[in-house]
């Protein structure tokens, strides 16, 4: 969602009095249209004029017309190479998702200027989305250091903090963007989304009806609030939320997973499952979708139709411990006999184990279960036994509900979850 910083028509070189001249005047009063007639007019006269194809490529960038920018900044970087043709084109090779084309022509333009504040802030968002946050926040901090107040540097510091799991940094760059403007929503959403990341759901909530406020047409923050909400318990208001959201955009992918995970929490299967596909029509093999709809097939009964989920979800995802764990823990406790398979469970629990490093307490108590399924009670203790070591941190109820199954295997009995 990027723009471009906000134009400067007075930095057009008026060589040519006639049409750089109106062209300026045009930007003076936002007529874009106006003044890349004036420019085309310039080239006109003068193909060789690097001020005019720059500033034609740049309005072009502006207005979302990549395609046509980039002839254009290519002839001002062959004409007169400056920083700020370098770091404009690599703003558009950005956008198009080329982004190591983008890198080069960024760091050209800060090896031309290496104080130029657009290429500083764009080659830090580019890293940042590439998982280079060191190198995103050194440029984000130079480019900070350059002008202070500028919310769109903050903005995108703050996210890089949230990545680096840095919250009170990230808390502190989206509180001054809503100092520098309390109206400017996304500082607002920022704070909101650090709130809830750190449990302060009553926090997040009050963040997020301000850009509701702001952005009254906007479902994304009211599906922010709404899952902050449902941090704090109260389903109801969350639940309002994802639909007042999905009235305003009825593919609201965000909206339709909380509204699918409320239903899935009121064993409203059907319902659950309903927006679950809903997702899936228009992402399809989105995993969380996936994921909860095997989940809410497995709620509802249709065991044979959560495994065929799983299996999707398995092919799709090999390096995601969860389907795999999910389906062996079907596999060897569902209650549905001629559905069980302890065989498969065991190699389908071993493969969660694997991709976890034996150390999720969940997933070793679904291969303790597997092994009691296929009659192999000495592993089964053996694993269960590692499952409690695992669970010491979890909550006290799930620990005891964990140890419980020790003595079940010590009786040669296998388990059976009962049917939710």
């Amino acid at each position: 969602m990027l723009l471009l910083p906000a134009l400067s028509p007075g930095a057009i070189k008026t060589e040519q009095k006639n049409h750089l001249q109106e062209a300026e005047d045009a930007l003076k009063e936002n007529k874009i249209d106006d003044a890349l007639a004036a420019l085309d007019a310039a080239l006109t006269e003068d193909p060789d004029n690097a001020a005019a194809h720059f500033w034609r490529g740049r309005l072009r960038a502006g207005k979302g017309e990549y395609d046509k920018a980039l002839p254009d900044l290519n002839a001002a970087i062959r004409i007169k190479p400056t920083a700020e043709a370098y770091a404009h084109r690599g703003y558009v090779f950005q956008k198009q998702r080329q982004f190591d084309d983008a890198l080069a022509d960024f760091n050209e333009a800060l090896r031309l200027d290496p104080q130029h504040y657009l290429a500083l802030f764009l080659r830090g968002l580019v890293s940042g989305d590439s998982g280079n946050t060191k190198s995103s926040l050194n440029d984000l901090n130079a480019a900070l250091a350059l002008q202070p107040d500028s919310r769109e540097a903050l903005q995108a510091r703050g996210q890089v903090h949230v990545l680096r799991k840095e919250l009170d940094e990230a808390l502190a760059d989206f509180e001054r963007c809503i100092q520098l403007d309390p109206k400017d929503p996304t500082g607002h959403t920022g704070r909101g989304g650090v709130n809830y990341l750190k449990g302060d759901f009553k926090e997040a909530v009050e963040d997020y009806s301000q850009a509701v406020d702001l952005l009254p047409q906007d479902p994304q923050p009211l599906a922010q609030r709404g899952y902050a909400y449902a941090g704090l318990g109260d389903m109801d208001k969350a639940m309002a939320d994802f639909n007042a959201a999905l009235k305003l955009n009825p593919k609201d992918v965000p909206s339709l997973l909380g509204r699918a995970e409320i239903y899935r929490s009121k064993k409203s299967w059907s319902d659950a499952i309903n927006d679950y596909q809903a997702i899936l029509t228009g992402v399809p093999g989105d995993f969380r979708a996936l994921l909860g709809k095997a989940s809410a097939q497995y709620g509802s009964g249709d065991l044979e139709k959560a495994l065929t989920t799983y299996g999707e979800l398995m092919q799709r995802f090999p390096t995601e411990a969860q389907p795999f764990n999910d389906c062996a823990w079907l596999l060897a406790t569902g209650v549905k006999d001629g559905v069980r398979n302890g065989q498969r469970a065991v190699e389908l629990a071993s493969q969660a184990c694997e991709l976890t490093s034996y150390q999720n307490a969940g997933y070793l108590d679904t291969l303790a279960a597997a092994f009691a399924e296929k009659g192999q009670f000495s592993d089964a203790i053996k694993w269960q036994e590692e499952a409690v070591k695992a669970s010491a941190q979890e909550p006290p109820e799930v620990q005891a509900d964990i140890k419980s199954r020790i003595d079940l295997y010590k009786q040669n009995k296998p388990y059976r979850e009962e049917q939710k």
